[in-house]
């Protein structure tokens, strides 16, 4: 899945005609309005789909994927990842990167500048705030909130993170 980026999770049907509200998980709530494909994760298969508009409503987007006319066709497709092809991602701007480009980055401890172990994960809390899983050497697990104050840089060119860690975490 390096190749794709998911941009929400297919909420529920929206009306009668095949439509459906996305809980987006990109940054950017507008990237729905221009998309004329995306690719559905069904069962670890990536469908693609073209995209023949988006609406919004209360700030979720909307869409109507070709082939889904009716609110039976699209009702299973209820909690579904969203994707697009990272051809078709949002450029980024200096210093940014994707999430799940540092997957499996070495994380590196400020104190002493030692490996403490690999970014396995990231999870999004009800606030919108990224939560990196640390699988560290020791077989403990650590969550990291993506703030920083405790992820002080990601470099991609060593494919490491380096992280302040406070007691407790």
């Amino acid at each position: 899945m390096e190749d794709y980026l998911r941009i929400g999770i297919l909420s529920s049907p929206h009306g009668v005609k095949g439509e459906i509200s996305v809980y987006p998980t990109s940054d950017d709530l507008n990237r729905f309005s221009d998309l004329e494909l995306v690719y559905l994760d069904m069962k670890g298969k990536m469908e693609s789909h073209k995209v023949e508009g988006c609406k919004y409503k209360k700030n979720m987007p909307v869409l109507k994927l070709e082939g889904f006319d009716d609110r039976n066709s699209i009702e299973p497709l209820r909690g579904v990842d969203v994707y697009v092809d990272k051809e078709h991602a949002i450029p980024l701007e200096e210093g940014e990167y994707f999430l799940a480009d540092i997957i499996g980055f070495d994380v590196i401890s400020d104190t002493d500048n030692k490996k403490i172990g690999v970014l396995e994960d990231y999870m999004e809390n009800a606030a919108d705030q990224v939560i990196f899983i640390i699988k560290c050497d020791d077989g403990s697990t650590k969550y990291v909130p993506d703030v920083e104050e405790f992820i002080l840089d990601v470099d991609m060119d060593e494919n490491t993170v380096l992280v302040h860690l406070i007691e407790g975490m």
